[in-house]
């Protein structure tokens, strides 16, 4: 009996930050722009965007943004990237509880693919010192089909 493999699914998920100014609104709209081009030639089968908040306090082990950040460490390690200059970690003063505390800070603009809900490819990251952004991922996607191959050397990631 031949085995068959079902064809991958490739869905791509754009975060936004809400309070983007507006050199960073229009950049936001040619991306998705681009999506639904590559939707259209099938190069991913959809894409959404999920608005994320700014900045939330390390420690907060709850919050979405947490969760998705500690996802995206994990591609970075297996990929031999980097997160950081791109997630970043501050003192920040808590308007909340009048006090400083260390809070991780998101990036404007970040995508993820995924193939099959398995987490492929994140921009913008870096590796062996060079950045990748999110427009090269789209290349890549545009050009083979495929996000940018993982492997190469092991680098840290934002903490």
């Amino acid at each position: 009996m031949p085995t068959t493999e079902c064809p991958q699914t490739r869905r791509a998920e754009l975060f936004v930050r809400s309070d983007l100014p507006t050199p960073s609104e229009q950049r936001r709209a040619a991306i998705e722009n681009r999506l639904s081009q590559l939707r259209d030639v099938s190069a991913i089968d959809e894409f959404g965007t999920t608005v994320w908040a700014k900045r939330v306090p390390v420690g907060d082990e709850d919050c979405p943004e947490r969760g998705r950040y500690d996802e995206f460490v994990d591609w970075a390690t297996d990929a031999g990237a980097s997160l950081a200059p791109f997630f970043d970690t501050r003192l920040c003063y808590s308007w909340e509880t009048g006090r400083k505390r260390t809070e991780l800070v998101m990036p404007a603009l970040c995508l993820a693919i995924y193939e099959d809900d398995e987490l492929v490819q994140v921009a913008p990251f870096a590796r062996g010192g060079t950045p990748h952004s999110i427009e090269d991922c789209l290349d890549d996607l545009d050009a083979s089909g495929a996000p940018m191959p993982a492997g190469g050397m092991t680098f840290s990631t934002a903490d």
